[in-house]
């Protein structure tokens, strides 16, 4: 009997090593939005952002909900909670860790650039902590003062120099980020990251607006280190803080301009088998697009996947994610979801993290087994025609929230919004 329990052991402790030598993970964060203002038993239920989650403590006179030490909802997070994410990251096995951006509180009006220049170096120290972890920094629209006013004129060169002075563990190939904040790096042999500038497509963005070929010169730049990754042999993971296509809280503006979101859509389009995914944030929603042949809208090429946010604002938890990838060849396997409901955490208790999505789990009840184009594409056509499907899609998109309180309106901006195709499909897939 003992013989037989340690062959059993022998066994699993070799698939446990047969498993990590083929499989990888990292880890991704996003929209942390830190407040230095933020103040453990202010006020929550106020109708302006100060003396809401600022005013320790409130009037006499409130007896409404005061704010937690991990995170209340009306707030941004607290410095607390970000520190104690990282010993959590330590207890995750990843090979290297994306952050997605935005770092600073959100109340942009209350933001200066030395506020946002603090913000980012508390980021930069706290994951400095993890000495043996490589990390992938990403510009987010609230990572410059004033908020997604970003450009590739000299005017931005000592924010782009500040910016990689604060990375410079991490940005390798500082040239093109000192350009205009993308850039090319590869920390594991045959997988090139292309890390771009999302908010050169910000609808939010006025000099876009005025300075359309400096996305198209990122484009011309993430075009030619594709076609160098592909003779290389290499696969290519895209990270951007704004994701490509349409909104789904919204009809207008897009996430990122339509003609920009093409242009991206067509570099994907053209290496279909270089590039396995484009990672995003931004939205505070866990989402995806499928994007499609910009020909016929109808073949899927390509992938975004969308990641919720850090920040545990707007009664969500707080998360951060987890991928799965083959390091053969550095396909996405697994997605999982680690969230903490900080809002009901004690004071003298520290946050629990639980593991509330994977999606290998939760999808193979319909039949998806692949976290890839074709494998998303079946899955939209089910969110889109099956109730059942988009209310099960739904408790993942926004957890704690109330299904039974989405509007008609809501759910056609949910499901419209998966599929980056032409304005006119989208019109029809809405108007429908």
């Amino acid at each position: 009997m003992k013989f037989v329990l340690l062959i059993s052991i022998l066994v699993l402790l070799v698939l446990s090593v047969v498993e990590s030598s083929l499989f990888g993970k990292f880890l991704v964060i996003n929209d942390v939005h830190v407040d230095k203002n933020y103040q453990e038993g202010s006020m929550v239920e106020c109708t302006i952002k100060c003396p809401c989650c600022c005013q320790s403590p409130p009037s006499a006179n409130y007896t409404g909900q005061k704010a937690t030490k991990w995170g209340s909802i009306n707030c941004n997070t607290p410095f607390v909670l970000f520190e104690q994410l990282i010993p959590q990251i330590q207890k995750q096995p990843v090979d290297f860790i994306v952050f997605l951006g935005d770092m600073p509180y959100m109340g942009f009006w209350d933001v200066d650039y030395a506020d946002t220049i603090s913000y980012i170096m508390f980021l930069s120290q706290e994951l400095s902590k993890l000495a043996d972890i490589p990390v992938i920094p990403v510009l987010g629209n609230h990572d410059y003062s004033p908020a997604d006013q970003f450009n590739c004129h000299p005017d931005m060169a000592d924010y782009y120099k500040t910016m990689a002075t604060l990375y410079q563990d991490w940005i390798i190939d500082k040239d093109n980020f000192l350009k205009c904040g993308y850039y090319s790096q590869s920390i594991i042999p045959g997988l090139r990251f292309l890390i771009i500038n999302g908010m050169l497509c910000d609808p939010a963005n006025l000099d876009a607006q005025n300075r359309p070929q400096d996305w198209q010169d990122q484009i011309d730049w993430l075009d030619e280190e594709i076609a160098k990754a592909k003779l290389n042999g290499e696969k290519v993971y895209i990270f951007g803080h704004i994701p490509v296509g349409k909104s789904s809280r919204r009809v207008i503006p897009p996430l990122c301009y339509t003609n920009s979101s093409l242009k991206l859509a067509q570099v994907m389009e053209k290496y279909p088998d270089t590039i396995v995914a484009m990672f995003s944030g931004h939205t505070h929603f866990d989402e995806f697009r499928v994007i499609y042949d910009t020909k016929t809208f109808t073949k899927p090429v390509g992938m975004n996947l969308i990641s919720p946010s850090f920040v545990p604002e707007g009664n969500r938890y707080s998360g951060f994610r987890v991928y799965d990838y083959d390091k053969n060849n550095f396909d996405i396997t697994n997605i999982h979801q680690w969230y903490s409901d900080t809002y009901n955490v004690p004071d003298n208790e520290i946050p629990y993290w639980n593991k509330f999505f994977d999606f290998n789990v939760d999808y193979q009840r319909f039949g998806i087994d692949k976290i890839n184009p074709e494998g998303l594409d079946k899955l939209v056509k089910m969110i889109q025609t099956d109730p059942d499907v988009f209310k099960f899609y739904y408790s993942r998109y926004a957890p704690k929230w109330d299904f039974t309180k989405v509007t008609l309106q809501k759910e056609k901006l949910i499901k419209c919004s998966l599929a980056l195709t032409s304005n006119e499909i989208y019109s029809d897939c809405f108007d429908n």
